[in-house]
């Protein structure tokens, strides 16, 4: 079953008039390509393209192939709206979602993702915690959980930048040096960490 012609168009005023996001059937694009290549294949049959019939399809034709190309300018335009605010820790209502066919839904989605990749990385470095992972046997007989390797209550991090002595909360003075691994009480670890003068490292059996 195709689309008339009449309900794309009447689909269309809808989305110019609504301000938002309207409901469409999640097969609109492809109902209208079917509907579009009927068309060519009458006027091609018809053996006459000069007759007014085949001049009437031919306008027909342009209109579909204008109005599906607004319809999709106006949804993606405010999909990708949304999903610039999504991106910047909007949260943005189930209802809405519901109105995007299921292309839409991935461009939003993609859209969405690369916004919060370019913040995390233009606007908020210090989110970005980098984490060294080193490889490590652990004796077989030794049957610590791999979260629990480093002893409680200390991490386990690599400095990667010079830094002052300092008193950790465990009462002990630490001067360390750039590139020294240490386990430091994991509060101090942390500081460390987000202030990008050290990595934290976690140690995998």
């Amino acid at each position: 079953m195709t689309i008339s012609f009449d309900r794309v168009r009447s689909i269309l005023f809808d989305e110019r008039a609504s301000g938002v996001l309207t409901e469409i059937p999640p097969d609109l694009y492809v109902k209208v390509h079917e509907e579009i290549e009927l068309m060519y294949k009458e006027l091609y049959d018809s053996g006459d393209p000069l007759s007014d019939r085949s001049q009437d399809m031919i306008r027909q034709v342009e209109s579909f192939k204008s109005y599906i190309q607004e319809i999709f300018s106006i949804r993606t335009g405010r999909i990708i709206e949304l999903a610039l605010a999504k991106g910047n820790g909007d949260t943005i209502d189930r209802e809405v979602r519901r109105m995007m066919i299921a292309e839409e839904q991935a461009l939003f989605d993609s859209v969405a993702k690369a916004v919060q990749h370019a913040r995390a990385e233009l606007i908020d470095p210090r989110s970005r915690k980098p984490t060294l992972i080193v490889e490590t046997e652990i004796p077989e007989h030794e049957e610590e959980a791999e979260d629990d390797v480093a002893p409680r209550g200390l991490s386990l991090i690599r400095l990667i930048a010079p830094i002052e002595p300092f008193m950790g909360i465990d009462g002990r003075t630490y001067a360390l040096q750039n590139e020294d691994v240490i386990y430091l009480p994991s509060p101090n670890a942390t500081v460390l960490c987000d202030r990008n003068i050290a990595l934290n490292i976690r140690i995998r059996k």
